[in-house]
């Protein structure tokens, strides 16, 4: 037993092995009052002659004094438990926690040669951009600030990826994501869509259409528009725009003709050759979802009708050298985004998909993992039994809890002392836990608004309670 006076106090105890160390002091009623150590090593501690030494001024864990009384120092030396990641969930964007991750797309471009430049929201509202390839995952990406409810809008050129939000403009290369300080885009324009051909971007507003080359800068020059445009593209000296559901096209640079398709058209893009692409719904009283190639007169070419139990294509992106194009489409807690092209047969082949699930209160189901769990019980807490404790020969058991906050998902006993570190994510919202395929193993999941990522921690046998006597506080 220590006697401690109202100052720095030694203490003294006994290591079996290697590893980290959790200690805490606890009251006579077994609570948690300070933590002393949170999963440090060696050198955190002097070295005594029988183990480690650490200090306690009799102090909780928001600074204050202790009450007088007798106080328990115990804790854990963790060993040999290791963690993987096994997957993510719910959301195929996600592959890597080195870059942020979208929990909804507003807009994508197809860049030549396969990639996907897209912006989003992130699970913590921020906005984002970035560059992906189908191989590679995220080639980069760049959080923004958070936009406002008119969202973000996107073009890009050869070079360059220029976004627009309530926060203004911004400009990435694409080669990097690096943030582009040579551009010059009218810092006072309020645009409703853009698109991009050349050096120069489009954007369509109160005025007309504007144009204004990234990196000349003004003045923007002008022409006009029958409507303000909810949807914009542009190639070579061809513009074509929508607007309640009616297409208008100018070639060559002349006034905007209205085109005679024979659907409402909510998002369109240039394609191969004198034909664009559109994303709606056909004229018929069924207003049947529909994504279509249609030529510069207006003739349908081509078209993809979705399932009944589809999501419904919202936009639709077209490379202008082939008959590849992609499609966003959206339904109830779900984001789809699929890359498509036409085979010998006349059907459309999947080239790649990624989806976004809504998955708010996901855990484990009969041993899977589900995007919702609601109506099953998530165990709080599981018990592990312990390897012999080599100082006094006990077999203990130990029960381990998952927590989050903001500083990251780890478990921890009951009380709260911290026995593995998962992660450091502060934007977790919920975790669960299920017992492993071994007696000392567990399955973890950890998962935001944007994704579910699973862990598996094996070893937790490795374990070994330490003592380190008690501490009296006198008055």
């Amino acid at each position: 037993m220590h006697a401690a006076p109202r100052d720095v106090q030694d203490i003294a105890f006994a290591v079996p092995g290697q590893g980290l160390i959790s200690l805490g002091v606890f009251d006579k009623a077994g609570k948690l009052v300070r933590t002393l150590h949170a999963l440090d090593g060696e050198e955190a501690f002097r070295i005594g002659l029988n183990g480690y030494i650490t200090q306690w001024d009799g102090c909780d864990d928001s600074g204050q004094k202790v009450p007088a009384g007798r106080y328990f120092v115990r804790g854990y030396l963790v060993g040999d438990v290791t963690v993987d990641g096994e997957a993510f969930h719910f959301n195929d964007w996600a592959s890597s926690e080195s870059f942020p991750v979208p929990r909804c797309i507003a807009d994508f471009v197809l860049l030549p040669g396969g990639d996907v430049l897209l912006v989003g929201i992130t699970a913590s509202g921020q906005g984002l951009c970035g560059r992906y390839s189908n191989d590679k995952g995220f080639l980069w990406g760049r959080e923004l600030p958070p936009p406002s409810t008119s969202g973000l809008l996107l073009a890009a050129n050869d070079s360059d990826a220029v976004v627009f939000s309530s926060q203004g403009w911004h400009v990435f290369s694409l080669e990097d994501g690096s943030e582009q300080a040579d551009a010059f885009l009218p810092p006072d324009a309020q645009p409703v869509s853009l698109a991009a051909s050349g050096d120069r971007i489009y954007f369509s507003g109160g005025n007309g259409i504007q144009s204004v080359s990234i990196r000349e800068g003004f003045p923007a020059s002008g022409m006009p528009s029958p409507a303000v445009f909810d949807t914009l593209a542009a190639s070579a000296n061809n513009l074509a725009g929508s607007a309640d559901g009616v297409v208008w096209l100018s070639v060559d640079g002349g006034e905007f003709v209205k085109i005679p398709v024979s659907a409402s058209v909510k998002c369109l893009s240039f394609g191969e050759g004198r034909t664009f692409w559109l994303a709606g719904a056909s004229m018929d009283p069924d207003s049947q979802p529909v994504v279509a190639q249609a030529n510069f007169e207006g003739a349908i070419l081509r078209a993809l009708v979705p399932k009944s139990d589809d999501p419904r294509p919202a936009k639709v992106r077209a490379s202008r050298s082939s008959d590849v194009f992609a499609v966003l489409e959206e339904g109830p807690g779900l984001q789809r985004f699929r890359m498509l092209s036409r085979n010998a047969e006349g059907g459309w082949n999947i080239e790649w998909e990624r989806a976004i699930q809504d998955a708010p209160f996901f855990g484990f189901v009969d041993g899977n993992v589900s995007a919702n769990a609601a109506a099953t019980r998530q165990p709080a807490s599981l018990r592990i039994r312990l390897e012999e404790n080599p100082l006094t020969g006990d077999h203990q058991e130990i029960l381990l809890q998952a927590e989050c906050g903001l500083d990251g998902v780890r478990l921890a006993t009951l009380d709260g002392l911290p026995i593995v570190n998962l992660s450091q994510r502060p934007d977790m919202r919920r975790v669960a836990i299920q017992r492993g395929p071994k007696p000392d193993s567990l399955r973890l999941l950890q998962g935001n608004e944007a994704a579910v990522e699973e862990f598996f921690i094996q070893g937790l046998s490795h374990i070994t309670p330490l003592s380190a006597g008690t501490v009296e506080i006198e008055k």
